[in-house]
């Protein structure tokens, strides 16, 4: 007999922390939507599994770790079986070091403190249950922000107006991915829900959870039951479509609403036509993979120092803030040699979850899901920690915004195929 139980705590920071995200810190003036940990745990007789969504721009590696050893001090969850993954909204709080924001360790204890009570309150309230899963589409919401140029090299939100632009220079991933648990008289307990867009819908200096929260919100209201957001390989992907002729806003409030109600439309979709089984089989495979660095040269090292060394402490420029990056990733590079990547894979039934700690590609994720054995696969990024952009080798090679070697984008050319050949190695495991 399966069992489930969802729960829910609060990581709203307090108002006049900062946002990341961008290139220099964002003092926050009020909060939109609060912050959130959502959390499921699924569990038969011999397996216990945790799915987390933290409302968070990403999650320290360290900071995963501690929370999981929490939960598992808790609970009765092996820290082992559980994936902790951040939505990536960047109205969130200072939960990781990014750009030119750097984090607030008095809120990073919070946060794992709050995915750790999450966990262990969603297994006080495991019901026996029965499991169901689907598949289906949200089409027009989400597109691949980057561009193929004349002269070969690819641009981030490039005009496609523009007379040197080909054409776009990935694909774009519109699957929606849910399950959903009910217990025995039939009520809806909680859902898990994947779906592959940036979450920067919101902007602005309030606290939001963006569209992620919106959609949980607004499943939640019809019924009843919490939605765990577990966002797909979004790097190279979304909202902003700069096409003649698009008409739907892409900043702002609207487009929220746009999203979740869409969102939300499909989920009521796949639960109508669920089949829902008792008869599930739980697993959970993991793998932890060593990441070569792109490392910083020596001049360019030494030119960041001089650059560095000139400007002012708040000065934010772009030319200032890569500088300070490719510094402080040297440091990084000297301390660790290497970056550690847990790829954690789970089995419901005939529905998987690959789960990595990087912004994946796009591309990285159809080709999990394509090669993946199960009917069902949700590709999660920014989970068991965050190593940063994984673009392709073409897109490293091409340039954009993406590949600009910072703390976050430091990944070799081949750690995209490298966690795509662990996750489909371990998803063939679990059959």
């Amino acid at each position: 007999m399966v069992e489930a139980g969802f729960a829910i705590t609060d990581i709203t920071p307090p108002v006049g922390a900062h946002i990341p995200g961008g290139f220099s810190p964002i003092t926050s003036t009020g909060v939109n939507d609060p912050l959130r940990v959502r959390a499921a745990v699924i569990r038969d007789e011999n397996t216990a599994l945790a799915i987390v969504g933290v409302d968070a721009v990403s999650l320290s590696t360290e900071d995963v770790l501690e929370a999981r050893q929490r939960a598992e001090a808790l609970c009765a969850v092996p820290s082992a079986n559980i994936v902790i993954a951040a939505s990536h909204t960047h109205t969130g709080g200072p939960a990781n070091d990014v750009l030119g924001t750097d984090s607030d360790e008095h809120y990073r204890r919070h946060i794992i403190q709050q995915i750790a009570s999450a966990i262990a309150l969603a297994q006080t309230r495991c019901v026996p249950c029965e499991l169901g899963w689907g598949v289906g589409e949200a089409a027009g919401l989400a597109w691949n922000r980057r561009w193929v140029l004349k002269d070969g090299t690819h641009a981030t939100h490039a005009n496609p107006e523009d007379d040197a632009v080909i054409g776009r220079a990935g694909p774009d991933d519109p699957q929606v991915v849910l399950l959903a648990a009910r217990d025995l008289d039939g009520r809806i307990l909680g859902f898990v829900g994947n779906f592959t867009c940036h979450c920067t819908l919101r902007g602005g200096r309030a606290f939001s959870a963006d569209y992620p929260g919106a959609w949980s919100d607004q499943l939640e209201h019809i019924t009843g039951a919490p939605l765990v957001f577990l966002n797909g390989a979004m790097g190279d992907v979304t909202q902003v479509n700069r096409d003649k002729g698009f008409a739907y806003p892409q900043k702002g409030e609207p487009v929220i609403r746009r999203f979740a109600n869409k969102l939300t439309g499909e989920s009521l979709k796949l639960l109508a036509d669920m089949n829902f089984t008792d008869d599930v089989t739980l697993g959970v495979a993991s793998e932890v993979i060593d990441i070569p660095f792109r490392k910083p040269d020596a001049e360019q090292l030494a030119q960041d120092r001089i650059t560095v060394e000139k400007a002012s402490p708040d000065d934010y420029s772009r030319e200032v803030v890569f500088a300070r990056e490719r510094l402080l990733l040297q440091e990084y590079i000297d301390k660790h040699g290497t970056a550690r990547c847990e790829v954690i894979c789970l089995r419901l039934g005939e529905l998987a979850i690959a789960s990595s700690p990087g912004q994946m590609f796009c591309a990285f994720g159809l080709a999990m899901k394509e090669q993946s054995p199960f009917p069902a696969t949700m590709v999660v990024s920014l989970a068991n920690g965050n190593i940063g952009y994984v673009p392709t080798a073409e897109a490293i090679a091409k340039g954009g915004y993406e590949p600009t070697l910072c703390r976050g984008s430091r990944s070799a050319p081949e750690a995209g195929d490298l966690i795509v050949a662990a996750s489909v190695r371990l998803l063939r495991q679990l059959t």
